[in-house]
């Protein structure tokens, strides 16, 4: 099954990263706060998708996850700004195969155009 890593920001600068199997029902519950939304943004109103990447299993998806929450800020916005330098900026995952999708925004998500296979 495929996964979905992604950083969105929230409306006061900061980011929040997850991971989710199914992308646009992830997004409205973190816009809409909805049940199984994070406490994170819950409290912090998400504005933008700035960060997604795609990789199969939950596991890979995990490890993703674990290693971008673990960067410092001037790493991430480096990883926003150019998701295709994800082995340069986290080499202990270079042979792992992540793809980074950054065309999707948030809007497309929670207007359910994105197709993901769910």
């Amino acid at each position: 099954m495929r996964y979905y890593i992604y950083i969105v920001r929230c409306a006061d600068g900061s980011h929040y990263t997850g991971i989710a199997a199914h992308l646009c029902r992830r997004m409205r519950e973190h816009v809409e706060k909805l049940p199984g939304c994070a406490r994170y943004t819950r409290a912090h109103p998400v504005v933008a998708l700035d960060g997604l990447w795609q990789a199969e299993g939950r596991q890979k998806a995990a490890r993703l996850e674990y290693a971008i929450k673990r960067l410092g800020k001037q790493e991430k916005l480096r990883l926003m700004a150019q998701p295709e330098c994800l082995a340069q900026v986290l080499p202990q995952l270079a042979a792992e195969d992540y793809c980074p999708l950054p065309h999707v925004t948030l809007e497309m998500c929670l207007k359910g155009e994105v197709n993901h296979g769910d």
